[in-house]
């Protein structure tokens, strides 16, 4: 009996710091916003990152905000990587050069170079207007809802590159 006692201690230790590492894993994302869905990236056998997406019901509507997108990276990445897969990922997604061009420049004076184990936050307000966070320290504001939506399209698009990501994050199946 006591060992039974020992082991459900030692479960309830664990639920408890669980709980506490998921709640300080989205700390830029407020509690009004409820998890959608969380998938991986992987390349090459080489986890990239973790993803998470948020939303104000817990589910994923295009265009519906607020909601908020964390990711984890698992390894560094240049800004200026970041940058060009942001690109490459609007270009695959037929975004407007025009478009994204101003955006790119803008997110190069936002974004830092990542190492590993840091979070990006990317919450969208109700208006549609972008906050970045970098391990919840506030970044900047894009105020602009078409970026927003170009943004979060690289991840939520039914045209997305990932689409297993996809999947993910939008909670399909659950």
């Amino acid at each position: 009996m006591n060992k039974a006692i020992a082991i459900s201690a030692q479960i309830s230790i664990y639920s408890l710091l669980l709980m506490t590492l998921s709640f300080t894993a989205f700390a830029a994302v407020p509690p009004t916003l409820k998890h959608v869905g969380q998938g991986s990236m992987s390349w090459l056998f080489m986890d990239i990152y973790q993803a998470a997406l948020f939303s104000a019901d817990g589910n994923y509507q295009p265009g519906q905000y607020p909601q908020a997108l964390s990711i984890r990276y698992q390894r560094d990445i240049s800004k200026d990587a970041l940058l060009k897969a942001t690109r490459q990922q609007w270009q695959k997604l037929s975004v407007d050069e025009k478009l994204y061009s101003p955006w790119l420049q803008t997110l190069s004076r936002l974004w830092p170079n990542i190492k590993d184990n840091d979070r990006l936050t990317f919450l969208v307000s109700k208006n549609g207007a972008g906050d970045f966070y970098h391990n919840d320290k506030w970044l900047g504001r894009i105020d602009d809802p078409a970026f927003s939506a170009a943004f979060l399209s690289i991840w939520l698009a039914k045209n997305s590159s990932e689409p297993g990501l996809r999947r993910q994050l939008i909670g399909a199946g659950k």
